[in-house]
């Protein structure tokens, strides 16, 4: 691929990843602000208690062969097509374990109602499994605009079905059919739209083939869907559900931004890195510029996204008042979280998965032991304190990622601190110039307008910038 090609497509990419993820949180934010109004704490508590254990299944049934079919050299249907049946069949091995696990699941929680709740809500990992090969498929191909209708289709199906379920007073079952419909719709989109086809010439041989690169990141994301969803078994265990509820809606909203940006990073990241895995300086200078527009984008959205967080819940629904500093805290949890996610694409591109795991087994390890020690003390406290670690997480991941990414511990402050000074000062300027403002929704809006035009204002002469503009105003987006 040409050098030109590539930037065209990066371009493309960026863009393309940013709808995705833009849209699709967009309309998660209006589902779920319709779903906040209608459910009540106890109801997110309730599908909140099983989270983990669908995260897993998904994790282990991807089984990394995303990733691996991704970063092979060369790419055959066959190799699509043993995938898709692998996965197709571990995916009916889990739900059938889960199933048949529903009943210990509730008792262990002492809540009989997840019995049914389980068994309907874990058909969504199986559904999921069946578009694994074709999703690798698009992003392979940098097909991200159609990855990207098929993605605000499938959310926009299953909001509507959840709005219409909560208005009719189904309580968590709007939640559970929300889950199930979107990635029903989503993957059967996928199988009838992408150029790729399973078909019944069955061979697992390319399987084993990928299994060595695509075992590891099995490993890594089952450790860090467990990192993620612990807490979820630590306060079901430790708190009522309507305290679940609470802590689910502060890391919810901070985590639907950042899925916008890590939409976006996982849309270009390891296929342009892959572009450039034999010459070190181009991959050194691809990492640094993306690194550079996720703190000039994400940061300062971050960072807003605490400031207004008050006005923001208390306009939703007052219930949540106390999910506020929890939200605030996961903000700047998520921008570490968005360095990682780079590191991690890196790592892929360079078929470095062995580094992926240690990784993720630190981090893990880290976060773990922190909400163990932390948890009794309240969820605020948890939250400051796994948060502080995920910042040390990002040193670590420096450590381990010297050698492939070529990038100094000095390059990384350079791309990142000046956008994150420059949006915290404003943060703090805003905070106290219209704290005397009686109206929450006036004073929401004021903040995001001021905010906004002096950090283009500021950041309009960074190369970064003049990228960022480059890339709105190309045509063939």
């Amino acid at each position: 691929m040409s050098e030109s090609n590539l930037k065209t497509k990066t371009a493309k990419g960026l863009f393309w990843g940013a709808m995705n993820g833009g849209l699709q949180q967009l309309i998660g934010a209006v589902i779920g602000l319709v779903l906040l109004s209608r459910l009540t704490p106890g109801d997110y508590g309730i599908v909140g208690m099983l989270a983990i254990f669908t995260a897993i299944a998904v994790t282990m049934q991807e089984g990394g062969f995303k990733a691996a079919l991704i970063n092979r050299s060369e790419i055959r249907s066959e190799d699509h097509n043993s995938v898709f049946w692998f996965t197709v069949a571990v995916s009916a091995c889990f739900y059938l374990v889960l199933f048949f696990l529903a009943g210990p699941i509730a008792r262990f929680y002492d809540q009989p109602e997840l019995v049914k709740v389980a068994r309907i809500l874990f058909l969504s990992f199986f559904f999921i499994s069946c578009s694994i090969s074709s999703d690798a498929y698009l992003l392979r191909k940098m097909m991200i605009r159609q990855r990207t209708t098929i993605d605000i289709t499938g959310a926009l199906v299953a909001g509507i079905v959840a709005v219409v379920m909560a208005i009719k007073g189904f309580g968590y079952w709007a939640l559970v059919a929300h889950s199930v419909v979107q990635s029903f719709t989503t993957s059967l989109l996928k199988l009838i739209f992408t150029p790729w086809k399973p078909n019944l010439k069955i061979s697992f041989k390319p399987v084993w083939e990928m299994f060595p690169f695509g075992i590891k990141l099995v490993g890594a994301s089952f450790v860090t869907q467990v990192q993620t969803n612990i807490f979820s078994v630590i306060l079901g265990r430790a708190y009522t559900e309507k305290e679940v509820g609470v802590y689910s809606q502060g890391n919810k909203w901070s985590g639907m931004l950042n899925m916008v940006f890590t939409g976006m990073i996982n849309s270009v990241g390891q296929p342009v890195m892959v572009s450039a895995r034999d010459d070190a300086e181009r991959r050194r200078a691809i990492f640094r510029k993306l690194t550079r527009f996720v703190a000039f984008a994400a940061f300062p959205s971050m960072l807003g996204l605490a400031l207004i967080a008050p006005e923001f819940i208390n306009l939703i629904n007052p219930k949540f008042e106390a999910s506020v500093p929890i939200l605030q805290l996961y903000c700047l949890y998520f921008m570490a979280t968005l360095v990682q996610t780079l590191f991690n694409q890196a790592a892929m591109a360079a078929g470095r998965s062995d580094r992926y795991l240690a990784f993720t087994l630190i981090n893990a390890a880290m976060q773990i032991a922190t909400a163990f020690i932390t948890f009794r003390y309240g969820l605020v406290t948890m939250a400051a304190a796994v948060t502080a670690v995920n910042y040390l997480a990002v040193l670590v991941w420096w450590l381990l990622a010297r050698d492939f990414t070529g990038i100094k511990l000095i390059d990384l402050l350079k791309d990142t601190v000046p956008f994150f000074a420059i949006a915290l000062l404003l943060i703090v300027i805003a905070h106290f110039a219209f704290a005397a403002i009686g109206s929450d929704l006036l004073r929401m809006l004021l903040k995001i307008a001021c905010v906004a035009g002096l950090y283009l204002t500021l950041t309009s002469r960074t190369k970064t910038f003049k990228d960022v503009v480059t890339f709105v105003k190309k045509r063939e987006l």
